[in-house]
């Protein structure tokens, strides 16, 4: 078995191995990573302190002359940025950091980068007008390979790692939730929408919910994507008359959904909320 293999979260699991190769040994073939990596933007390096860190919020020392953001994912094409989808509280996989550099690393081990992340990490340096170096997993596979290093051990764990480039190679971008929902807190407390159908058994009802009330909106959906839809445009229709707090002249208002699959066991079924700017715009 590889060394390697995921176990659990992915792109934190790789991030910290990644990362524990490169400090290995008091950061031995870190330069020379760099070097390898961004070769024009590593000759503005002094690398006689060096600090990492991951899953840090801010960077663990003050301004510095050369930063930037180094976005890496297998596509480098950014998802665009939807406005309404706060992405303040994002965290930084990584941070490289030196006698005179800040480096932000973004991870991504499927699909591409996201440009609204990417703009709040931009919020995290100093500069206003950072540069974002996008690269792929190839470029940072090539770096690792070009290290020449004598350390058996370091060799052992940079091989283990080069192991992984096939399936960093075939990740491809989630099909999952929509990119507007922005959490999954179940909400039976307050109004929310419960969204009832599947593939399987159509058409979809979508039923407004709110204490002991229901009431039946909807029961010729399409999926769940035209469920949602509905809902928006209920949402900002009827803002006047429902119990939810209307933000940013109603784009910006949050939506509790909560979706339920006949047959399914009920612990399956999946309580999400959006905001409903994002679901007309992206839907």
């Amino acid at each position: 078995m590889n060394l390697f293999e995921y176990q659990r979260q992915e792109e934190d699991h790789y991030t910290y191995i990644l990362m524990y190769i490169l400090t290995y040994d008091n950061c031995k073939i870190l330069p020379n990573f760099l070097h390898n990596l961004i070769p024009s933007q590593a000759q503005m390096m002094n690398f006689t302190v060096l600090i990492t860190k991951t899953r840090t919020k801010h960077c663990p020392q003050n301004i510095k002359g050369v930063e930037y953001i180094i976005g890496i994912a297998p596509y480098k094409k950014a998802l665009p940025h939807n406005p309404l989808v706060d992405n303040s509280g994002s965290i930084p996989d990584a941070w490289v950091c030196g006698k005179n550099f800040n480096l932000l690393f973004e991870f991504k081990i499927r699909g591409s980068l996201n440009e609204g992340q990417i703009n709040a990490h931009k919020r995290l340096l100093h500069y206003p007008n950072i540069e974002v170096i996008r690269l792929n997993w190839d470029i940072v596979f090539n770096a690792l390979h070009k290290l020449d290093t004598q350390d058996t051990i370091l060799n052992y764990l940079i091989q283990q790692f080069m192991e992984l480039k096939t399936k960093f190679q075939s990740k491809r971008q989630s099909s999952g939730m929509p990119k507007g929902i922005i959490g999954h807190v179940n909400k039976d407390n307050e109004l929310y929408f419960k969204i009832t159908g599947s593939k399987e058994v159509k058409p979809y009802r979508v039923e407004k919910v709110y204490l002991e009330s229901q009431e039946l909106l909807s029961s010729e959906l399409k999926g769940i994507q035209s469920a949602r839809r509905f809902i928006a445009s209920y949402v900002y229709e009827n803002q006047s008359k429902l119990p939810l707090q209307y933000i940013g002249g109603g784009e910006e208002t949050v939506v509790n959904d909560y979706c339920v699959v006949p047959g399914r066991a009920e612990k399956k079924n999946q309580w999400n909320q959006w905001r409903i700017g994002a679901i007309l715009k992206l839907c």
